[in-house]
């Protein structure tokens, strides 16, 4: 029998059909543990349970309280590495709340459920802005006679269709000495589309004190034509473009090579312990590699600190949109893979828990993936032209993976492990671009490019922007104590020579953070290398792992104005610090509206990091110069650096 499918249920049959390879798999690998069984494991359902017990039961739960962000405090890294499987392990959440205007820091003791800390931290304010209040704002500013009368101007009067939402915070065209929580706020264009990004309504902002719920002004800068070209890009909008291609199945008849104990993972000769985390992502921890028989530990810690997306153009409803994505944004950045789509279908995945609102434990589905990959190239080959005989070893990778949506854009994070013992860390960047809109229809009228951005649909601007991702690496190559090797590779001229010039090696060892503060440069090359000075390889080298980038920009902001004062790890693209237990985030813990904070702010005081515990800082980003491929959805970018054996073995 023959039936007539509508195409969205064509479209859930053929998804489907990708999805019944691993959905056994799934079933089983999702489970949430309700103990955790090592002192890095994210904070379970039970134990969110606990912290929203404690914090009611001391009063600082209330009605008009804001839980920002609930994480685990991670146990001192001595007590870590001390820690032996089954012994018993502190467990404690960090706090970070907002009430009445003011911030507050808490440590819940989840084992004893006592409050041991909290305390209101003046000058500061916490993420979550984006989140809070949205339903009492976008109320007041329908009513608001100033933003009815723009929207009339326009030709709207039913608001009923239209998009309501913040888009930045406020620092210009707000009032002298107004220091507390404001933002911009946008309206975009619903009726008739899925994707509302591709109908902003331009020229108009509301500036909104968050604290007071207050409108403190509504500025219109005159209408412009809202865009009115095709703008949705899922399958049923787009409809069919090509042939699909043939089927291809990857299979793994014996199951994976990796074993995964709670949240720990063996491969390869490779050890690790993994958690998500609400604000940074993907947390890789105690990586070790096996060599010899024995384990030698490399990273004690790994995860992406901080994210700055800041754009470019100074009209008035964009020169503020400069957004530290991790550190003021809420919890739970972590969407739902889709196997078979987004991972291979036969991949591993993993719930996690966040928290919810007034602290209720809300489960993410399939927030992170683990799987192998073949990549196609080989590992090393060599042609042996005498014994007219190849040899060639295959390669395969592990590659543990999360997807963010923030906002407009999806980030992909993989930390891809290798057989020959380096780390991939690689960023796919997808989803949608911010795009303006703008009188003119195009470039026809022969007025030439808007110096802000490209033209990508009819009255449709996508505005210039950067990305940059800050990765904090713990590194503890062959124990604890680590310095940091730059190696500037130098010409030597031989003026009588028959060969005249060369390049030579010239290692320093760095003693301080301000010198160790570091920027690519393709005319003065050189190597970034965490050494251990105590450990020697067979032939007598410090072992070390390597920072090898692969491609990267810099920011041509400055750091004396808004918004090239945040966001200032952009400064550099390599970073040393010594060790600190609350410096986690490249920006700082409470970024909003500071300028010059984190690693700028640290690494004034020059302290000393050469044979100590140390934490190196990558920044990797790149800009964007949006092109017509990429509207309405953006292919996704991926940009990646490696960390890599460095005279760590012996062969």
């Amino acid at each position: 029998m023959m039936m007539l499918l509508p195409a969205c249920f064509e479209v859930s049959v053929r998804r489907s059909l990708v999805l019944s390879m691993c959905c056994v798999l799934w079933v089983s690998a999702t489970s949430v543990a309700q103990e955790p069984e090592h002192p890095l494991d994210g904070l379970t359902e039970r134990e969110h349970w606990v912290i929203r017990s404690v914090l009611t039961n001391e009063g600082q739960l209330t009605d008009d309280t804001q839980l920002v962000r609930v994480l685990l405090h991670d146990p001192p890294k001595e007590d870590v590495l001390k820690w032996k499987r089954g012994k018993r392990f502190t467990r404690e959440a960090a706090i970070e709340a907002r009430r009445g205007g003011k911030t507050y820091a808490g440590i819940v003791d989840v084992r004893k459920k006592r409050l041991t800390r909290w305390e209101h931290i003046p000058g500061v304010h916490a993420g979550g802005h984006w989140t809070d209040s949205t339903d009492i704002i976008t109320a007041k500013l329908k009513k608001h006679p100033d933003w009815q009368a723009a929207l009339k101007r326009r030709g709207i009067t039913d608001q009923g269709t239209l998009y309501i939402t913040p888009v930045s915070q406020a620092f210009t065209d707000v009032p002298e000495g107004n220091s507390n929580r404001l933002l911009k706020w946008a309206v975009f264009q619903r009726r008739g589309v899925k994707n509302f990004h591709g109908r902003p309504i331009d020229g108009l902002i509301a500036v909104v004190d968050m604290d007071r719920r207050v409108i403190l002004k509504v500025i219109d800068t005159g209408a412009v034509p809202i865009p009115d070209g095709p703008v949705d890009f899922d399958e049923r909008s787009v409809g069919k473009l090509r042939k699909r291609p043939a089927p291809m199945r990857v299979v793994q008849p014996r199951g994976p090579s990796f074993r995964v104990s709670g949240h720990e993972v063996t491969w390869q000769n490779w050890h690790f312990h993994f958690r998500i985390d609400p604000r940074v992502g993907p947390i890789v921890s105690q990586v070790t590699y096996r060599d010899g028989g024995k384990p030698r530990s490399i990273l004690y810690q790994g995860h992406l600190s901080e994210l700055f997306v800041p754009y470019m153009d100074p009209a008035m409803g964009w020169r503020d949109r400069a957004y530290l994505d991790f550190g003021e944004a809420a919890g739970g950045l972590a969407t739902p893979i889709e196997p078979g789509l987004d991972c291979p279908s036969y991949a591993r995945l993993f719930d996690t828990v966040v928290m919810g609102a007034q602290g209720i434990p809300k489960r993410v589905q399939r927030a992170a993936a683990l799987f192998e990959i073949d990549p196609g190239t080989m590992s090393w080959r060599h042609w042996d032209s005498l014994a007219n005989h190849t040899e060639s070893r295959s390669r395969r990778l592990l590659v543990l993976r999360m997807i963010a949506t923030l906002g407009n854009y999806d980030y992909v994070f993989d930390w891809m492990f290798q057989q020959n013992g380096a780390i991939r860390v690689r960023v796919g960047s997808t989803g949608i671009d911010q795009a303006k809109a703008v009188a003119r229809r195009d470039l026809n009228d022969g007025k030439g490019e808007s110096p802000y951005g490209r033209f990508v649909a009819p009255h449709t601007v996508a505005v210039n922007h950067d990305h940059y991702f800050c990765f904090r690496l713990d590194l503890d190559v062959d124990g604890v104590k680590n310095s940091f090797l730059r190696e500037a590779l130098k010409p030597v001229v031989f003026p009588n020579a028959p060969r005249r010039k060369v390049w030579v090696v010239e290692p320093k060892i760095i003693p301080t953070e301000k010198q160790a503060r570091m920027k690519m440069n393709p005319s003065r090359p050189g190597l970034w290398r965490i050494i251990n000075p105590s450990v020697k390889g067979a032939v007598g080298n410090p072992v070390s792992y390597h920072l090898r980038p692969m491609g990267n920009g810099l920011t041509l902001l400055t750091d004396d104005e808004y918004p090239g004062g945040r966001g200032g790890f952009t400064h550099n693209h390599f970073w040393v610090t010594p060790r600190r237990e609350n410096e986690l985030y490249a920006d700082g813990a409470y970024p909003f509206r500071k300028k010059r904070n984190g690693l700028l702010q640290w690494t004034e005081q020059d302290r000393k990091i050469e044979n100590t515990d140390i934490v190196a800082w990558y920044t990797l980003g790149f800009h964007h110069v949006v092109r017509v491929e990429d509207w309405p959805v953006m292919p996704t970018k991926w940009d990646q650096f490696e960390i890599r054996p460095y005279n760590f073995f012996d062969r």
